[in-house]
This record gives structure tokens, sequence and C-alpha cells, in this order.
């Protein structure tokens, strides 16, 4: 057989193997069941009590608590395991696809790790909302109190929810004082609903200050990045069922451009955090 005749079958061998490898790729999709979604930690024995084994928790890129159960090869195993953690009332549960969260995440994206994730606007049931400051300032602009107006139509409607208000900023000046801008910022906003006619009990508040940011306070040369500054200066509001698990409604993505999210991950760790609040109260 000569050379030339072996083409065509060297042809077929190599595009069955592209065709392997892309079935492969395809196939190996990792889907996980999100049981619910808290603002504040939650022991994993509150799941051990409802029947639930080997949950485990990844906190996103606003400091929301995520409970996951099984990384699913498919979707439709995936399915089959929600409609059990729903039957056993975790009625907020849904199928999230973790490729599609890289995807929207942009590459790299930082917020995955072994305790980190990432959840989109696009795909996420939540309600989490953000409202943005000017540099330095803690009174809020027409379009934030817009935002706020609508949100508090929502809470009207829906009298058994609660309102989790999360104050954040760049890291302009000193970690103190950015402590104390952020509980200017989520004061700001708590006293704007209540200025509407929400009452006081409904609305939780915590500050986090510049340790949560959700873009680049700095390029990686060290020059100053204004227009990243610009996302981290925020407020993120969340509805809370009264168990105080994120109500299923709508998500507003913050929209971080590509070249100004961060470079490495964010989140603070829980020892962290618990420092942070403590140090804000």
């Amino acid at each position: 057989m000569t050379l030339k005749s072996k083409q065509p079958i060297l042809l077929n061998v190599m595009l069955l193997f592209c065709f392997m490898h892309f079935s492969s790729t395809i196939v190996a999709q990792e889907f996980r069941v999100q049981i619910a979604a808290f603002v504040e930690d939650v022991p994993l024995t509150y799941f051990k009590d409802a029947g639930l084994s080997e949950v485990y928790m990844n906190t996103d890129q606003n400091n929301i608590y995520r409970y996951y159960v099984g990384n699913f090869m498919t979707r439709i195993e995936a399915e089959k395991e929600k409609e059990a953690v729903i039957e056993k009332g975790f009625q907020y549960a849904q199928v999230i696809d973790i490729e599609e969260q890289r995807a929207l995440c942009g590459m790299p994206c930082p917020f995955f790790s072994s305790t980190t994730t990432f959840m989109s606007g696009k795909t996420d049931n939540l309600y989490i909302n953000s409202i943005f400051f000017g540099f330095d300032k803690s009174s809020l602009e027409l379009e934030e109190r817009k935002k706020l107006d609508k949100l508090y139509k929502l809470l009207e409607k829906s009298p058994n929810v609660i309102v989790q208000v999360i104050g954040h900023t760049d890291s302009k000046g000193s970690p103190e004082y950015n402590l104390a801008l952020s509980k200017r910022r989520a004061r700001a906003a708590r006293n704007y609903l209540i200025a509407k006619g929400l009452p006081a009990y409904r609305i939780k508040t915590k500050v986090y200050g510049e340790a949560a940011p959700v873009a680049i306070n700095k390029e990686r040369t060290g020059k100053d990045s204004p227009e990243g500054r610009k996302y981290n200066r925020r407020v993120v509001i969340a509805i809370l069922n009264p168990e105080g698990g994120v109500v299923t409604n709508t998500d507003a993505k913050i929209p971080v451009p590509e070249n100004l999210k961060v470079n490495e991950n964010p989140v603070t760790t829980p020892q962290k955090k618990e420092e942070i609040i403590k140090n804000s109260n």
C-alpha cells in the first residue's frame, strides 16, 4: 500500500479521534444542585437534620453563602437530585451549570476555588441588587434612589421577607476609615427604605469595608484604577426569607468589564470576615 493510498485512512482515523475527544468534552460537564443561599453562614447540621448528606458550601463574589450537593456529569442526574432536595423542604433548589458559570465569569475567573464560586445574574434566580456611590460619598444619587424605590414596592407586596444591606468601599484610605464609610453607605440605604415606610426590624446590615472587591483597585503596574474602584463603591442588597435564605426573584449582576475584574480571589477567609463584622458592630 502506497503512502498516497494510506492518506484517506489516516484522515479518517484523525477525524474519529477528534470526534471522540469532542464528544468526551461535551459529556465532561459539571452540574451541581444548589440547595439554598444565605447571607450568613449556617451549620451543615441544618441540612443534615433535613435528611441531606455530603453538603458543601462556597461563597460567591457577593459574599453570599451557597450550599450545594453533588457533582454530576449530566443535567438529567442533577435534575433528579434537585427534585429530591425540594421534597426535603428546600423549595428554591436549582441546578447550576458550572462550566456555564466559568464562561460567564470570563477567563481566568478568580472566583473558582475549593471554597469560592461565581454566580452570574444571567442564570441565577436570587434577588441581589447593587447600589453604587461616588468617591468618598455615602449619599444616594438619583438613579440609586430609583433602584431602592423599585425594591420598596417589591417589599410592600412581600411582608414576610427581610432585607440584608451589605456595605463596601474601594481601597482608597485606611481600612478603618473604609470600614466606617461602608457602614455609612449601608445606613444610607437602610434609612432610605425606612423613610419610605419599611419597618426597621425588616432590615439587617453588614459591612466589609474594602475587604471584598469585585473589581481591581489598582492595575498590575500599581497604577490607580478609578474605573475599577467605582464598582467597589457599593451596597449589595439581598432579600431574605424568614429563615435567612436568599429569596428567588431576579438578579442584577454587577457589570464589571473583563479588564477590570480582580486577578486574584478577593473573597476574605471566614476568620477575616468574622473579624471585620465584629469590628463593624
